[in-house]
């Protein structure tokens, strides 16, 4: 008997260098019209901030084995839509790193449609910027030195490409 799903997984990490996540958009993102509804635009981008921080982590974002004991609320996020998602549409979304700044970061991401393996247009470009709060007083706090040198490695490794940021 095969093996097989109706219901693939809505997303999954399938590159680290630079770090790709592959989406699936359900029903319940869309309108009656089957178009990805656009706040759900902002949950995809949430994901891929979290994702990225987890990498950077070498765990789960809300694991208290980070070493660290900060946090990563969002300051902020721009969102730039280019072409509809429709129901079923595969996307990935790509990471890479803008301006490291003393507390906060920016992470941008290109978020390509998929068809037949082959990338198409591009569905939304965001920027996201997670501050870094204290983990118990929820102040913010400088990046520590360890992790802001994970980010700018992969940044240099990576780098953003100017055509495909906000």
């Amino acid at each position: 008997m095969t093996s097989y799903s109706f219901f693939p997984s809505t997303e999954t990490v399938i590159g680290d260098a630079p770090l790709i996540i592959r989406r699936v958009v359900r029903w319940g993102d869309c309108d009656p019209a089957g178009i990805v509804y656009t706040p759900r635009f902002l949950d995809y981008t949430i994901s891929a901030h979290e994702a990225f921080i987890s990498l950077m982590l070498g765990g789960p974002l809300h694991s208290a084995k980070s070493g660290f004991g900060v946090r990563f609320p969002v300051r902020g996020v721009e969102l730039d839509f280019r072409s509809p998602l429709p129901v079923d549409t595969q996307f990935d979304m790509e990471v890479r790193v803008g301006e490291i700044r003393s507390r906060t970061f920016d992470l941008h991401v290109t978020a390509t449609r998929v068809a037949a393996g082959h990338p198409g247009p591009v569905a939304f470009l965001a920027r996201i910027s997670p501050v870094t709060v204290d983990g118990a007083s929820w102040s913010a706090v400088p990046l520590p030195d360890a992790l802001r040198a994970r980010i700018a490695a992969y940044a240099d490794v990576h780098p953003l490409h100017a055509e495909k940021s906000l």
